[in-house]
This record gives C-alpha cells, sequence and structure tokens, in this order.
C-alpha cells in the first residue's frame, strides 16, 4: 500500500498548493477600477445584516434633497440588477477554484466467495495525469475571472451613466412643470380679464373663446407635463432602487449649469481603446481562447491517464499487492472536433474584438458631435434667445405701461418667454446626459477628461 499512500501526499501536497484569490479581492479590485473612472463606492449585499446596513444608508442620503452625485451613490449600493451582476464575479471565481482541484480518488473494495474460499480486494485508483492539466485549467480560469471583472465594472461604469441621465430627466421634468406654472397662470388672468371685459361688452364672443381654448390647452399642457415628470421620477426610482415611502424623497434645487466654455477633449478615440472597459475584457477573451487553443492541442491525444493500486487477500494465503495504469488509446477520438471547434472560438474573439473597437470608435466620434451640437444650442439659447426675449419683455411692458400696447400683448410676451426657459432647461438637460454619455464611451473620467 505504500503507492497508494504515496499518491495520497501528492494529492495533498497539489491541493495544498492551489490557493486563489477571493471573491472579496476581485471585487476590490473590480471597485479600483471603476474608481479611477468616475465611480464611487460599492457594496455587494451578502448578507441580511448587509442589507439592512444599506437600507439605513439609502434612507439618510433620501432624507435630505437628492443631487446627483447621491443618487448615483445609492443606485452603485442598492440597484439589485447591480448586484445581480456582482455575482459574475463570484461564479467566475468558483470556477477558478474548481479548475484547481483534482479529480477524487476512486476507492473500490469488492468481496468474492467460493468453494469456501474467500477473496477480498482494496483498490484506489488516481486520475494522475491530471497534475499536469491543472495548471493550465487555472490559467484558463484566470482569464475567465478577469474577463467577467472587467465586465462588471463595465456594468456598474454603465449604471453610473443612466443613473445620471435618469436624474437630470427627473431635475429638467420637474423644473419644466415649474415654469409651465407660469404660462398656465397667465392664461388663467387672459381669462378672468376676457370675462370682465366681454361682461361690460368689450370684447366679442367669439374673441372670448378663443382666449378660453388657449387656456384649456395650457391647462392640458400642464398635465402633459406632470405626467412626463412622474415617469422620470419612476424611471430614477428604478434605477436607485428604491420603493414605498423611500420614493417621497426631494430633489435638489442645484441649477442645471452648462460650462461657460466647451471642455477640452483630445484623442478620445485614443482612450476609449485604453480606458474602456468591455474592450479589456474583450482582450481578455481573446487570451482565453488563444490559451484554450493551446490547452486542447495538449490534451488531444491523452486527456486521461490513470494509475491505480489494488491489493488483494485470499483466505490462507498471502496479500497480493498489484500496480496499475490505464492510458486511453485515441483511435476513435483524436480530438480533431474539440482542437477545431477552440481554433474557431479564437478566430470569433479576434473578430468580436476588432468588431467592438470598430463601433466603440464610431461611437465616441457620434457622441461627442452630439455633446457638441447639444453645448452649442444650449449656449444659443441661454446667451441669445433668453436673453433677447427677456428684452422683449420688458420693452412690452414700458409699451404697456405707456397704453400703447394691451395686456393681452403684455400676457403673451410673459408667456413666451417662460416657454422659452423651458426650452432653455431642455437643452441643458439634453448637453448634460450627452456629456453622460461620451464619458461612458471613453471609458469614465480620468486625469484627461476633467
Amino acid at each position: 500500500m505504500k503507492k497508494e499512500i504515496l499518491c495520497s501526499l501528492i494529492v495533498l501536497l497539489v491541493l495544498s498548493g492551489c490557493s486563489t484569490i477571493s471573491q472579496k479581492d476581485v471585487f476590490g479590485s473590480m471597485e479600483s477600477l471603476t474608481a479611477e473612472r468616475g465611480a464611487g463606492e460599492l457594496r455587494w449585499i451578502k448578507s441580511p445584516d448587509e442589507a439592512r446596513e444599506i437600507d439605513q444608508t439609502v434612507q439618510a442620503l433620501l432624507s435630505k434633497p437628492l443631487n446627483q452625485e447621491n443618487a448615483v451613490r445609492i443606485c452603485l449600493i442598492n440597484n439589485r440588477s447591480l448586484q445581480q451582476t456582482y455575482e459574475r464575479i463570484g461564479i467566475a471565481q468558483s470556477e477558478l477554484v474548481q479548475a484547481g482541484l483534482l479529480s477524487n480518488p476512486l476507492l473500490g473494495y469488492s468481496v468474492g466467495r467460493g468453494n469456501g474460499v474467500t477473496t477480498s480486494s482494496v483498490s484506489m485508483e488516481f486520475a494522475f495525469l491530471e497534475l499536469l492539466w491543472v495548471p493550465l485549467r487555472r490559467e484558463l480560469g484566470g482569464f475567465r475571472l478577469e474577463e467577467a471583472k472587467l465586465g462588471v465594472g463595465d456594468e456598474v461604469l454603465k449604471m453610473v451613466r443612466d443613473t445620471q441621465k435618469s436624474y437630470i430627466d427627473a431635475r429638467v421634468a420637474q423644473e419644466k412643470v415649474e415654469l409651465y406654472d407660469e404660462v398656465v397662470k397667465s392664461h388663467e388672468a387672459s381669462v378672468q380679464l376676457a370675462v370682465r371685459q366681454m361682461t361690460a361688452g368689450n370684447l366679442s364672443k367669439r374673441d372670448f373663446l378663443k382666449i378660453k381654448d388657449a387656456y384649456s390647452h395650457a391647462r392640458l399642457e400642464s398635465i402633459r407635463l406632470r405626467r412626463n415628470s412622474a415617469t422620470a421620477r419612476e424611471a430614477l426610482n428604478t434605477m436607485m432602487g428604491v420603493y414605498a415611502q423611500q420614493t417621497h424623497y426631494t430633489l435638489s434645487r442645484e441649477p442645471l449649469i452648462l460650462p461657460e466654455q466647451w471642455p477640452n477633449h483630445d484623442d478620445l478615440e485614443r482612450l476609449a481603446m485604453e480606458n474602456r472597459l468591455d474592450i479589456a475584457a474583450a482582450r481578455k477573451a481573446v487570451e482565453y481562447s488563444a490559451s484554450d487553443v493551446g490547452y486542447t492541442g495538449k490534451t488531444r491525444w491523452m486527456s486521461a491517464l490513470e494509475i491505480s493500486g489494488e491489493s488483494e487477500k485470499t483466505t490462507n494465503e498471502n496479500r497480493f499487492n498489484t500496480l496499475g495504469i490505464k492510458i486511453p488509446i485515441p483511435l476513435f477520438d483524436m480530438g480533431e472536433g474539440r482542437l477545431s471547434r477552440a481554433q474557431s472560438n479564437y478566430n470569433a474573439s479576434v473578430h468580436r474584438l476588432y468588431e467592438l473597437a470598430v463601433n466603440v470608435r464610431s461611437k465616441v466620434r457620434e457622441e461627442y458631435a452630439k455633446t457638441r451640437y447639444a453645448y452649442d444650442i444650449a449656449h444659443e439659447y441661454q446667451d441669445s434667445i433668453v436673453q433677447t426675449n427677456r428684452d422683449i419683455l420688458q420693452e412690452t411692458q414700458l409699451f404697456y405701461n405707456g397704453m400703447l400696447e394691451g395686456i393681452y400683448e403684455l400676457l403673451y410676451d410673459q408667456r413666451r418667454y417662460a416657454q422659452i426657459k423651458m426650452e432653455t432647461v431642455s437643452m441643458i438637460g439634453e448637453y448634460q446626459k450627452g456629456e453622460s454619455d461620451l464619458i461612458y464611451t471613453i471609458g469614465g473620467k480620468n486625469n484627461e477628461t476633467r
């Protein structure tokens, strides 16, 4: 039985050297990658106690006016879709651990009786060749783990982008509701004046009905804007993963800001190729496929080799020990199919990486153009159109004070000015959402994009 003991010792030695990085360490590494690209703190909920702690943090953040930064923070620690994504790290890390384990040895025992003779035997079989393949399997598992980590990091950055855009939509929708209330009040004042004029005989019924119709349409538009605001707010609630009483928060009143100058963006395609985590994950997929081709090529002829030891004892006879070996003979399956499939997977992964790189470069150019045009439009509204309509309103007020214009002209210009401010808010929101898209497209914030 010395051989069996030796094999067992080999197994123990190999297993003792199969330490792997923990899920916590991989998650921390992924969190560092996303933090470098502008994401905040991440939390991986693993227990009810951690879930309760997250609820307390979320409640504290929602107890004060919610700004964009805290909305993103809540999403990153509380969004359950993101929590599911984190489990991809756990699955990949578990597969890496499994890849480093040897198959369990098979222990056999048999008893035979006949003609007054009893024969008993004890055997053990051990897949010896796995000692050679375990390092290769661990290498493949390491590539898969890195790919999963980078893929999850990319999902985190997408979630940051989508939460920022949802917050902007909610803020713009709320501000448009408040601005349009001024329009409704102006229409209401027109109707009240028209009633008095019609009663005094100074306004025809036809003109009165036109003013009343305009007021009704203004009220309908106000209802639509409130509906849009509720929809935008629910989209933000979904991103943050909040419900019930948690949704009774108030949004920050911080103004939506448009930079004075167009931010400096240089060599964005290069930044995207260097910083995007999905590009890095695709590269890891290529490395995995290349290593898999090598692994398959090495194991195609002989994927298994078993060493067996057997000890047999017959009545009134000494124990008889044997040592055997089992080797598969590659007569029918020479591994051509497995090798061909591995090579095809490698080729496909190379083409996927190339396709992704081309598409990302195109998306960078598209998002840059969209954001730049949104910035120019918003600036035209803010610097020119708003100012012009403010001046028009002031001039109309002077004409009204001098009794050169009527009250309806003044109310019309007031409504026009409020609507221009609403359009300006929308354009600033479009620019800020475009900026979030552009930042994600180039791989997140870094020293070159801040």
